[in-house]
């Protein structure tokens, strides 16, 4: 079994304390539920593995009958396998309807609970864009507006104060919880902006580093060294429209590219498309 397919538990625990395990795994990785206590089959006695999915009834999982006999139940087989040495439990391919709870049992008449987990299935979170952009300024500092969102509809603005080299985050939103249940945040590190979308499995980071550069501007407000420092049109000023109003052109496959190459909007060669806000 490859490690890297797998969320392992281990438990060096000798007796299980009662409280359920929390377990997050991501969609299509494995699975591996350890029973917590010592299990020995006596005659007549058998060992199982139940699911009960959120809000539904219990679901059998798989059995084990004193003399090994095995079997797995409903949509589980094929992705179920059990150890037989110490009565692991292994599930492939985990799905978002395997979320629940896992709980272990052996006996005869009267069940002893020796292994519970409640297990979520999460997706990847999305990958997420950040737009930093000049607002104003003052004779000792300039605003900065930056953008966070995701591509599916999240997003949070955050306002950037910067007196010198030197830049603070200074009001609009730090962080919130996305419609899908993720993290979304923004903060500020040594002069470098990082936008992270992330949850218990999973997590997408961008970075903008010495975002005072975004403040230095000619007389009439617009951003300064534009060939150098153009302003990043993302997804977040397509949807949001939260920026100031700016003119700009971007060369799809290289920011870089010089103006001089751009030609009639009627007729747009090697990828160039004009933006006009």
């Amino acid at each position: 079994i490859s490690s890297s397919n797998i969320v392992l538990l281990l438990c060096c625990c000798n007796t299980l304390s009662g409280a359920v395990t929390p377990v997050f795994v991501l969609t299509g990785k494995d699975l591996l539920l350890d029973v917590l206590s010592p299990v020995v089959l006596e005659e007549e006695d058998e060992f199982r593995w139940d699911f009960r999915p959120n809000k539904k009834p219990n679901k059998k999982v798989m059995r084990v009958s004193y003399d090994h006999e095995t079997k797995i139940f409903g949509r589980y087989k094929g992705r179920a396998v059990i150890s037989l040495q110490n009565y692991s439990l292994h599930l492939r391919n985990m799905q978002q309807a395997d979320s629940g709870l896992y709980s272990a049992f052996f006996g005869e008449d009267e069940d002893e609970l020796v292994g519970e987990y409640s297990v979520t299935v999460q997706d990847p979170v999305s990958p997420v864009e950040l737009t930093v952009e000049f607002a104003s300024n003052s004779s000792d500092s300039c605003i900065l507006t930056v953008t966070c969102c995701t591509r599916v509809s999240d997003h949070i603005n955050s306002i950037l104060r910067c007196v010198n080299s030197t830049c603070s985050l200074n009001g609009g939103e730090m962080s919130k919880v996305t419609s899908f249940g993720a993290s979304l945040k923004v903060y500020l590190v040594d002069g470098t902006i990082t936008c992270s979308h992330s949850n218990e499995v999973s997590s997408s980071i961008k970075v903008m580093e010495e975002v005072q550069q975004f403040c230095q501007t000619d007389a009439v407000g617009n951003v300064g060294k534009t060939e150098k420092h153009k302003v990043h049109l993302t997804l977040c000023r397509r949807t949001y429209n939260v920026l100031k109003t700016i003119n700009c052109q971007i060369k799809i496959d290289d920011m870089t590219a010089p103006k001089s190459e751009a030609k009639s909007p009627r007729s747009p060669p090697g990828g160039w498309l004009q933006y006009r806000s």
